[in-house]
């Protein structure tokens, strides 16, 4: 039953060391959810606790599978199985239970010095020597029995507690109503104090040792492990915090066994880490550590100021300030490390970068840094294992202390700094703060630390670490500006509820754009590794080639050699110029210093120099000899007295042997081994053996295999099978191959022949070969065919596998330049504009003509519409460089341009869709949308939404996969959950969990690919990006930018992205559209007025709008309505007087009286008054939005946005106010808290962060400290 529930999950673990995504945690959940609910469905909680009750307190088989059977159902917190066994207990009022586990934590053994001591002397006496490894195993049992029962034990508490429940915690402490009660929290601390004790004893034990043994190691491992379960079933009886329970530890002999430990530590660590053999004891031991002050983190959660539980803890450390200080040294120790070896100063011992020094060099590289005393490096150099010449790996040595120390010494960094904090006037933690300041120093920039509003309802402190990565994306422009666009936009918005809940929103869309950028990030740490693999493989390769090439031109005319020598020149210029070897010289160029840079910027200078100098000689000195060589040389001489005899009859075949030992000589050929082969080729390039000995070795070798009366005699036609058409093309290099053939079967022969007579050992050789031949040439010719197919097949299989890695190889080039443009999307934008500058600054010398085009004119950019004829548009320059110059800037353009579409859906569209889905998920959710209530007809917004909600791939990008889940949970015994899962998409095999069900894997087709995407789900996503603002300017800049290859003139618009990219000139752009819907109904009304005195004008003041001077030809402006009122709107609007200013002086005329009137309230109402509401409306947006953004600037440096309290309370103290908002209520650490929590797995949460976790998955904010703060309520007591 027990494995049912993880047998599973421990297999996995195994499996996979890699972290699981939310998604796979959850999904593993919810099948041990499902499994535990099966066997406590059926009793087995209360099984569970009877047997235990039964045991009376001793052990036995059955309690052991009972608590494994307890540990299985209780895995991961199980709150129903907790309450269901606590209901019991209370129910039954089993005092028997109680009093079981305190037995039975009294019949837990510990250490046993006594039984070590006869087990050694045992051995020391040979009186083990019988009875095998078996009985030593045994007998080093009895030194600690049951530890895995002990742990068991404990784990099984602990899990009872598991997710902080306050009610199983007070009744481990106190059964009220029972006629018994045990304090199991004692019973834990009694049972501690004893193995802390027996740990002391082997410790002195060891003490005097240089070395600790293996059976002490051994029996070191199992008590450090058992201590570690007790600190951890200690801790959470406590977290919560569970008050009670922490008076109660507080008030037990838990100190006792704390300074026994610290004193342990203290000496231990020390000791281990001056053998290599003891390190994975040492990182025991500091696992052990780092539990033990998580323990004490926890009985300081909701801690007050100047509270007991501080006190005594202070107490205690100053009791062990020796020890502490050991403690302390030692991580300060380790710690430097990693700034001594990345340092410039270090790098100059390892210039090259491979991560070796001798102990000497390391020696004076502490000195020179002047941050160890000579005792620490003494140390230091104890703790490196060095070779025989005195070298040794420092970076393998820095990793192996710096992540323990870092991973302790944070959580020792916020103990002390939680202690002085809520211990402000007890001056003996000054000396600790002295002796832990570089600690602390490096740990600041790490820990995290954040004000809320507890359970108590006072103010508490949370602290936690903030990765490196996070402070880094933090720093990313694309954070950077969304955060000024959320901090101008909130900080004057709504209530304090209103202005959390945006603020939680802005969180998560960070944490969601970190986490993008980190990804983005990632590829390109990994790539100097892949290559320092490579590069010792690639240095064998060519030592290889350069040994074969020599070989092979030993024989070679001059000609050939000087033509081999150029192909390798050439081969090797080019390998120079491949990407790989540019980027490796690029990361090479970046690591420089400037005096490296100015050497070999003169280096390559000089190289340049020095390579056409050996180029023009290599050339003239190859030109005169080919020359000498073809008129005075001789070649052919030459040529005629390196030809041998064996050149001359081995090329002539001999008919009658042709084909016979092929087969033979193919077998042979596939048994010479590697190493053999090699050697022989030293031999001969020594030249130990002539050409004559060879000749007649040959001959002689091919005779004594076929020695048999049966096997034909060998002629000059076994030579020329030698030199097939796999061999080479000489004899000389034949020759040497059969004698590297005859090499490796003499090794054979020698290696296996015994003590025997020479013609014996060689008879039996040829016998046995003679067998060889006979079953060779009895093979079928089947077996010939089978294994062309095979290799046939191996060649398919070799095809297949290089395209499956040449595409995973283009995968991932294409990932990295995604996300390389991606990275360097702002960058791009700002290359775009300035090559908008440099084609609108060509386009400046642009004239028109008539004439017809010349040669600088342009063809692309020609207009033809004129009255009077052609005009050209054409460049006014004398040079000629202009007209491709301009050519080339637009395709460069365009280029940008969609490169910028590209990088903005890599970097901001995910982040898009993210808030999108986080939307429609927290509406389904906490609204109820789609299922309680339906949006409106006119919600285009929402009708769209309501195509994604059915979809399997939604949610895609936001981090809850289970909000579907949620919602049926939520809403089904309402409206039931078959009804839900329909609309949402879920089919009913998707809500349960029963991992017995298991779906087979299809074969994977196109159409089954085809079938697999979301084409719901990519639609809704298409509409989402369309309908960015973002997405559709980058769209439309992109269009101009095609458009301009049409007419160039089309650049001039991309000038307007100056507006874009500059802070100051969007808030003037802001002021034209801020107060858009008030402007566009005063122009409305504008025109609307102006159509009135269009109708009045065009029926009676006609004959006032005679525009031309001509009497004959008069230009009438109003004889029809249209252009009557286009006049108005154009000229009447413009006009500074009015219309009056454009309309013939009505003096004398009868109608004087009516034109006046006319022109006045024109004036009046459209120009005085309807005018100037459009400028006050354009001015006073960009006043408002200029005072709105020093009202936000004025607010985040006189109140704090957490709390609300202004500045004028916490300046009393010099610098208090910026203290706050940068240590205690800075903005930036409540984000890195909530992305903390994000990732921490729900069961390792303390209690502080469980509640804040809870009210936020609730979306309820009561733990912001709105109004209040820690300095302010405990001002009398911090002074």
């Amino acid at each position: 039953m027990a494995k049912s529930c993880q047998g599973e999950e421990e297999e996995e673990e195994e499996e996979e060391g890699k972290e699981k995504t939310f998604e796979e945690k959850e999904m593993e959940k919810q099948k041990t959810l499902y499994q535990q609910a099966r066997l406590h469905d059926r009793g087995a909680a209360e099984m569970v606790l009877q047997m235990i009750s039964a045991s009376k307190g001793t052990m036995g088989p059955m309690i052991v599978y009972t608590l494994k059977l307890g540990i299985a159902m209780l895995n991961g917190g199980n709150a129903v199985v907790q309450q269901k066994m606590l209901d019991y207990l209370k129910e039954k009022r089993d005092a028997g239970f109680f009093k079981s586990l305190s037995g039975l934590m009294q019949s837990c053994s510990v250490l046993d010095l006594n039984a070590f001591e006869r087990q050694n002397k045992a051995e020391g006496l040979g009186m083990l020597a019988d009875e095998g490894s078996l009985m030593m195993r045994e007998r080093g049992e009895k030194v600690l029995q049951n530890d895995e029962f002990t742990r068991d034990l404990f784990r099984f508490l602990q899990l009872l507690c598991e997710g902080h429940n306050n009610d199983f915690q007070n009744f481990l402490r106190t059964q009220t109503g029972n006629t018994a009660t045990v304090n199991i929290i004692i019973s834990t601390v009694d049972y501690l104090l004893r193995l802390q004790e027996s740990i002391s004893d082997f410790y002195w034990y060891y003490s005097g040792k240089d070395v600790i043994d293996e059976p002490g190691q051994r029996n070191f491992s199992k008590a450090l492990a058992v201590a570690k379960q007790i600190f951890n079933s200690l801790t959470e009886y406590i977290q919560g915090p569970c008050i009670g329970n922490q008076q109660s530890l507080a008030h037990s002999r838990l100190w006792d066994a704390v300074v026994g430990f610290l004193h342990v530590f203290a000496n231990m660590q020390m000791k281990l880490s001056q053998d290599s053999s003891q390190i994975e004891l040492l990182k025991e031991l500091l696992d052990l550590q780092q539990d033990m002050v998580v323990m004490m983190l926890s009985l300081l959660e909701g801690n007050v100021v100047n509270g007991t539980i501080g006190k005594q803890m202070v107490d205690t450390l100053v009791e062990s300030s020796n020890n502490v200080e050991m403690i302390l040294k030692f991580f300060d120790m380790f710690l430097k490390l990693k700034d001594l070896t990345s340092s410039d100063a270090f790098k100059e011992y390892d210039p090259d970068g491979k991560g070796v020094i001798s102990k000497k060099e390391f020696q004076k590289a502490m000195e020179s840094q002047r941050q160890y005393t000579q005792s620490e490096i003494e140390f230091l150099l104890s703790c490196a294992d060095a070779d025989e010449n005195d070298m040794f790996n420092y970076e393998e040595f820095v990793e192996r202390f710096h992540e323990p120390a870092k991973d302790i010494g944070f959580n020792v960094a916020v103990l002390l700094t939680n202690l002085s904090e809520h211990m402000p006037h007890d001056t003996r933690l000054g000396t600790f703060q002295e002796l832990a300041e570089n600690v602390l120093n490096y740990f600041e920039p790490y820990l995290g630390r954040i004000e809320i509003l507890g359970g108590a309802k006072r103010i508490e402190r949370v602290y936690f670490e903030i990765s490196e990565s996070s402070r880094t994306q933090w720093e990313k422009p694309q954070v950077k500006e969304s955060k000024r666009q959320f901090i101008f936009d909130v900080v004057n918005e709504g209530g304090e509820s209103e202005k959390m809940e945006l603020f939680v929103n802005f969180c998560e869309d960070t944490i969601f754009e970190m986490q993008l950028a980190s990804q983005i990030s990632e590829p390109d740490a990994a790539e100097r590794p892949e290559e320092d693999e490579e590069e010792p493989h690639s240095l064998l390769e060519e030592l290889t080639a350069a040994e074969d090439e020599e070989a092979s031109l030993e024989s070679s005319s001059a000609f050939t050699m000087a033509c081999v020598s150029m192909k390798k020149n050439f081969t090797n210029f080019m390998k120079l110029l491949t990407l790989k070897n540019i980027k490796k010289q690029y990361k090479k160029f970046k690591k420089m210093s400037t005096k490296e840079m100015i050497v070999m910027f003169f280096s390559f200078f000089w190289m340049i120099f020095v390579g056409l100098f050996h180029f023009v000689y290599t050339l003239v000195w190859g030109l005169i000899q080919i020359v000498w060589t073809s008129m005075f040389g001789g070649g052919l001489v030459e040529g005629a007295k390196n030809i041998k005899v064996t050149d001359i009859l081995g090329n002539m075949p001999d008919p009658t042997q042709f084909g016979i030992h092929s087969d033979v000589l193919e077998a042979e050929k596939s048994e010479i081994s590697e190493a053999t082969a090699s050697s022989d080729l030293v031999q001969l390039a020594k030249g130990e053996k002539g050409e004559p000995d060879l000749m007649s070795e040959l001959l002689g070798s091919i005779k004594k295999e076929g020695h048999s009366k049966h096997s034909p005699e060998p002629g000059l036609g076994d030579i020329s099978e030698i030199i097939g058409t796999d061999a080479p093309a000489n004899l000389a290099s034949a020759v040497r191959q059969k004698k590297l053939e005859q090499a490796g079967d003499s090794s054979k022969d020698t290696e296996t022949e015994t003590k025997a007579e020479p013609e014996k050992a060689d008879t039996e050789d040829g016998e046995k070969k003679d067998k060889a031949k006979e079953e060779m040439q009895a093979e079928p010719l089947s077996e010939e065919k089978k294994v062309r197919r095979r290799r046939h097949g191996q060649k398919k299989g070799e095809k297949d596998a290089f395209m499956a890695k040449f595409l995973a190889g283009l995968e991932v080039y294409q990932t990295k330049m995604l996300n390389y443009l991606a990275r360097n999307f702002y960058n791009l934008r700002f290359l775009a504009l300035f090559v908008a500058f440099a084609i609108n600054f060509i386009l400046l010398f642009y004239k028109v003509t008539g004439e017809e085009e010349d040669e600088d004119s342009d063809p692309w950019n020609d207009d033809d519409d004129d009255d009077f004829g052609m005009e050209f548009f054409v460049l006014q320059e004398s040079t000629g460089y202009m007209a491709p110059t301009l050519r080339f800037l637009a395709i460069i353009h365009t280029i940008i341009s969609l490169v910028c579409v590209v990088g903005y859906y890599c970097l901001k569209v995910p982040l898009v869709v993210f808030k999108r889905e986080k939307e429609i998920a927290r509406k389904l959710e906490f609204d109820g949308l789609y299922i309680t209530e339906q949006p409106s007809d006119d919600d285009i917004k929402g009708q769209w939404d309501r195509l994604v909600i059915s979809t399997p791939s939604f949610p895609n990008n936001y981090w809850d996969k289970f909000v579907k889940r949620k919602v049926i949970n939520k809403y089904g015994d309402l409206y039931g959950p078959e009804r839900i899962a329909e609309l949402l998409g879920l089919d009913k095999s998707a809500l349960d969990f029963n991992p017995t069900e298991e779906t087979a894997a299809k074969e994977a087709t196109l159409v089954s690919w085809l079938s697999s995407i979301d084409m719901k789900y990519h639609i809704w996503k298409l509409g989402v990006v369309f309908t960015d603002n973002s997405f559709l300017y980058l769209a439309w800049y992109t269009t101009m930018s095609v458009l301009g290859h049409y007419n160039n003139f089309f650049f001039a618009a991309h000038l307007l992205d100056i507006a874009m990219g500059f802070k100051t000139l969007r808030t003037i752009l802001s002021s034209v559209t801020h107060n858009g819907k008030q402007l566009a109904l005063t122009v409305g009304l504008l025109a609307v007025v102006v159509y009135l005195y269009t109708v009045v004008a065009f029926n009676f003041f006609r004959k006032f709008y005679n525009k031309s001077e001509d009497e004959d030809a008069p230009d009438m402006k109003c004889d029809d309505m249209m252009t009557c009122y286009l006049f108005h709107m154009y000229v009447g609007v413009r006009a500074g007087g009015g219309i009056g200013d454009e309309l013939e002086d009505p003096a004398g005329d009868p109608y004087e009286m009516y034109r006046i009137i006319f022109d006045i309230t024109f004036f009046f109402f459209v120009i005085v008054i309807l005018l100037a509401i459009i400028q006050g409306l354009i001015i006073d947006a960009f006043g408002e939005l200029r005072d709105q953004q020093e009202q936000v600037k004025e607010d985040m440096e006189t109140k704090c946005f957490i709390c609300g309290i202004g500045s004028d309370y916490f300046d009393t103290t010099p610098h208090g106010f910026e203290t706050h908002t940068l240590e205690e209520h800075n903005l930036a650490n409540y984000m890195f808290f909530l992305m903390y929590l994000i990732n921490k797995d729900d069961t390792e949460h303390t209690g502080q962060e469980s509640y804040v976790w809870k009210l936020y998955q609730e979306r309820c904010w009561d733990f912001f400290p709105a109004g209040d703060c820690f300095r302010k309520q405990y001002e009398d007591l911090l002074g």
